[in-house]
């Protein structure tokens, strides 16, 4: 705790894995909770034309799906900062999402709806250029210019990278928050797409690995800051819903304005969290570790073309739009989604890792095949 901001500066840039033990695994796996529950709750097809506890309730889950993404790139760009480009990485995400595109795509064939023709499955070869998952696509092309990225932002004095985000800020977080009130959308202004912005959450999470903050470095402040600020969102919930007539004259429509990823209070409580779990000691523990090498697969399986159906039929949420119980549908379904597709993904890595064996085992063999005829030669020589 007594490091100055040049020292920690310092110990990352040797140990470019510094920190990376499972407390930030454990806030991969929190995040894709929160994406999850916010599916459930954008994707049931839950309807309320008056404001009332379910309604509450239902754009409360909506707040956590941003939430889980923005903490998802803090943690890229706190940890990618120092690593290095892999093609064999980029060949993976690029597999792993074809993967998963496929299976979503045999389902729909399966439960009737989808139906393939030459263009179907055309596209379907391409989901990256198709944005048939928009958080891969950004998350892939962020990766492949990570390594640009990182050199200019390495090459940066602290008060330019300060100056850097806060410019970022005003024009896409600030500026947006205060003026889409009018039009209740933060998100078309200025050019705006989700790849701008998850690069700006990207600055900021390799902002906070190589300046660290120093006066508040207690988790359970970063916690009560987080509460706090969920706290106001939730108000916000309650005043804009309770005085939909009069914000309706401002601009304002819907209770959940600040569910959206660059408002202001979105990305204060995506920060605060992060740093809860910066400053979190927690030695490293293969079950959360395990857990957290599934969160990209059980995204890329519970999103993909299969999203409407799998809620609102599969799951038959609208039936829980004005039970008593939806208050525990949601984090029961997010539960069961979230093992499901742990386990499905499990599998997948053990099949990956089998058929990478075999490929790179058969040319190793020869290799090894050849060294002892070599050697029994030379032996058979000397002797």
């Amino acid at each position: 705790m007594g490091k100055t901001i040049e020292d920690t500066r310092g110990l990352s840039e040797r140990n470019p894995s510094m920190m990376r033990d499972s407390n930030f695994e454990l806030l991969r796996v929190l995040s894709i909770l929160c994406i999850i529950s916010f599916h459930c709750a954008w994707e049931g097809g839950f309807e309320y034309p008056e404001f009332c506890f379910n309604k509450f309730l239902i754009e409360s889950f909506h707040m956590l799906g941003e939430l889980g993404v923005n903490l998802f790139i803090l943690i890229s760009g706190y940890h990618m900062l120092y690593g290095k480009f892999k093609p064999s990485k980029l060949i993976a995400l690029l597999l792993e999402v074809q993967f998963y595109n496929w299976i979503c795509v045999f389902l729909c064939v399966h439960f009737g709806t989808l139906t393939l023709d030459k263009r179907t499955i055309l596209t379907n070869f391409f989901p990256i250029a198709e944005y048939k998952y928009w958080f891969a696509t950004v998350y892939i092309l962020l990766y492949i210019l990570s390594p640009y990225i990182n050199k200019l932002l390495l090459s940066l004095s602290q008060k330019d990278f300060q100056r850097l985000l806060m410019i970022c800020l005003g024009i896409f977080c600030i500026f947006p928050t205060l003026y889409g009130a009018l039009k209740n959308d933060t998100e078309t202004l200025f050019y705006y797409n989700r790849f701008i912005w998850l690069l700006i959450v990207y600055m900021i999470g390799a902002y906070i690995r190589l300046y660290p903050p120093q006066k508040i470095t207690d988790p359970v402040k970063w916690l009560g800051i987080s509460i706090f600020i969920f706290f106001l969102m939730e108000c916000a919930i309650y005043i804009l819903e309770k005085f939909q007539p009069f914000f309706n004259k401002v601009g304002i429509i819907g209770g959940n304005y600040f569910w959206r990823p660059n408002t202001i209070l979105m990305i204060a409580l995506s920060v605060s969290l992060f740093l809860c779990f910066r400053f979190i000691a927690v030695k490293p523990l293969k079950p959360v570790n395990l857990l957290a090498s599934t969160t990209f697969g059980i995204y890329l399986l519970h999103d993909g073309q299969l999203n409407f159906y799998m809620w609102q039929v599969l799951l038959d949420s609208t039936r829980f739009t004005y039970s008593r119980q939806l208050i525990l549908f949601i984090p029961s379904r997010v539960l069961l989604i979230f093992t499901i597709g742990a386990c499905v993904d499990l599998l997948r890595q053990f099949l990956f890792r089998s058929c990478k064996n075999v490929i790179l085992a058969i040319p190793f063999e020869r290799i090894l095949k050849a060294l002892s005829m070599k050697q029994d030669s030379e032996y058979g020589q000397t002797d």
